[in-house]
């Protein structure tokens, strides 16, 4: 799907065109082979780099070829085939337009942005860094529910299942993702602000500077959450031992409560004179009594000193 954009510092609710102009945003998604030619023989985009951006595993980076400058970046949950948690997208602004490039449909994106916006598509920097302001605040929204639900998750960290651990590890794997596209944003973003790659104004150095800032942010949030992972798992798995412990413990008093009580048994069951008058109808019950209260004994000691 190729989609053209504009809006202006006049009129800035953003309409599809039907002709291609100066100043458009020109959205991209899931292009086939005809698209990717166009955008190569058409628009002068390089055809390496474009088939780069729909790698899923593309690592955010920044790139200038035949003055076009290539952005590439990677967005939180988006529905893809692999099992990543982010997606690649890449942005390219030319002379004449803005283009966003993306293997997958980013409508959940694209269409509050398309709606709130008051960013002109006239003004390429001023409009891709909104749009990146946009994504981090995608990761901000995900972090902060994953955030909600591991502290519902270990407000009482006697209660937690296996399945909770397996949801952490889940999570462990999403912010790991988060951070691999993160840091190389960041540092991509952080190159912006030398002057060499993109015109700043002042007011867009500052969007620079406020957008790497948030993206440091959620770097140290990310790194931070999964460090309380960490020792959820860890307290998890010291719990589970520790329980294990008790029940060794306590099947070990068991076994050794019983022992007394069988060996009296068995001693009294051989076909041999022993103690005690044999042919007395109570003799069964002086020698279950003796077997109970040992057990009762051996296991009130073992019990009391294990505390």
């Amino acid at each position: 799907m190729i989609e053209y954009l504009r809006s202006t510092r006049y009129n800035p609710a953003m309409k599809q065109q039907s002709k291609l102009q100066p100043g458009m945003w020109i959205r991209v998604e899931k292009p086939d082979e005809d698209e990717l030619n166009t955008l190569t023989s058409k628009f002068g985009l390089d055809a390496e780099i474009v088939r780069d951006a729909l790698d899923p595993h593309e690592v955010p980076r920044v790139e200038v070829e035949d003055e076009n400058l290539y952005f590439i970046t990677r967005l939180p949950d988006i529905d893809d085939d692999f099992n990543d948690f982010t997606t690649p997208m890449m942005f390219v602004l030319s002379r004449a337009q803005l283009f966003t490039v993306s293997r997958g449909s980013l409508g959940r994106l694209w269409q509050p942005f398309i709606t709130k916006s008051t960013a002109p598509t006239t003004q390429q920097t001023k409009l891709f860094l909104t749009m990146m302001e946009a994504i981090v605040g995608q990761y901000q929204h995900r972090m902060d529910a994953i955030n909600r639900q591991m502290r519902a998750a270990t407000s009482d960290i006697t209660n937690l299942r296996p399945k909770d651990i397996t949801i952490f590890v889940e999570y462990e794997r999403k912010l790991n993702d988060y951070l691999d596209a993160l840091i190389p944003t960041n540092v991509a973003l952080e190159k912006f602000l030398s002057g060499r790659l993109l015109r700043l104004y002042e007011d867009d150095r500052d969007l620079v500077e406020d957008l790497s800032i948030d993206a440091e942010q959620l770097i140290i949030r990310c790194k931070s959450m999964l460090r309380t992972i960490t020792n959820v798992r860890d307290a998890y798995r010291a719990l589970m031992d520790t329980r294990l412990n008790e029940t060794i413990r306590l099947l070990t008093v068991i076994t050794l409560s019983l022992t007394i009580p069988t060996m009296i048994a068995g001693l009294y069951g051989m076909n041999v004179d022993l103690p005690g008058d044999e042919s007395a109808h109570y003799m069964f019950w002086v020698i279950a009594a003796i077997s109970l209260f040992s057990a009762v004994g051996v296991s009130y000691y073992f019990l009391k000193k294990r505390r």
